[in-house]
């Protein structure tokens, strides 16, 4: 009878703690990927965005963001010219989804020189 008396005990402490556990983190991020070019993420509006400055020495920034794990979300590329931001839907991901992205900051016409860059994120 004792031992089912911790178990029972133990059982509603654990329940306790995952009704007591936070909601996810937001995931949001802005930052600078160089040369005048920022990529961010608003977690609350699932909104994936590049801009690229219209003071930029580079002419685009082309970039693409993909689940890690394939099928737990849409994979999104989309390319910014000078003075613009693009921002394109993650909504269909689903929730705490790990994504990465790259990049390149380039010119036109295009050419694999140029500026690369990265990171992962939580959808």
């Amino acid at each position: 009878m004792r031992s089912f008396r911790i178990a029972a005990t133990a059982a509603v402490m654990a329940a306790s703690l995952v009704a007591a556990a936070p909601a996810a983190m937001a995931n949001s991020f802005d930052v600078p990927v160089g040369g005048g070019g920022r990529v961010s993420y608003n977690d609350g509006g699932d909104s994936l965005c590049a801009s690229l400055s219209s003071t930029s020495g580079y002419d685009v920034l082309s970039m693409t963001a993909y689940p890690v794990v394939s099928g737990r979300g849409p994979e999104r590329s989309f390319t910014v010219h000078r003075g613009e931001v693009v921002c394109r839907s993650l909504a269909t991901a689903y929730e705490d989804s790990a994504y990465r992205y790259t990049g390149i900051l380039g010119y036109e016409p295009p050419c694999r020189c140029g500026s690369r860059f990265g990171g992962e994120f939580y959808s």
